[in-house]
């Protein structure tokens, strides 16, 4: 079964996903990350590309011919999700995990469109066995 993390109230879940796959990527994982929409999808690639100046986090969306060997692969909820050890989840819609899916890295922003799915998605974890545990995200209060 997959550990199963919930980052909830993200005020930038883009930004955290950034992060997660960043932490995962220096830590030799391949990853793949699941969004709600090509939007999403093209902005998080742009992010990898350019966030930190002189370095990049290589990626590619998973139709790429490039997808087995590339170690971040971006999808958006419709297409299959490639075996990789992490997956970071940002699809409103509960992911079809495999055996190969060690942590499921769910992302859930403050909006209460974002939080219903989510909470029907923790649930269906839980009963499927999963390792699964809620962590809080919001922002510091100045």
């Amino acid at each position: 079964m997959a550990h199963v993390r919930f980052y909830y109230d993200v005020p930038e879940p883009l930004a955290l996903a950034y992060e997660l796959a960043a932490r995962a990527y220096r830590a030799g994982q391949k990853v793949a990350v699941r969004l709600e929409d090509e939007t999403m999808l093209a902005t998080l690639a742009h992010r990898l590309w350019t966030q930190e100046s002189g370095a990049f986090l290589p990626n590619v969306p998973a139709g790429s011919p490039l997808a087995g060997q590339t170690p971040i692969v971006l999808l958006t909820a419709e297409a299959p999700i490639p075996p990789r050890p992490v997956l970071i989840q940002l699809a409103r819609s509960h992911p079809e995990l495999d055996q190969n899916s060690e942590w499921v890295l769910e992302i859930v922003g403050p909006q209460e469109n974002d939080k219903a799915p989510a909470r029907e998605r923790f649930r269906r974890y839980r009963a499927e066995g999963h390792d699964v545990q809620a962590i809080p995200r919001k922002a510091p209060t100045p």
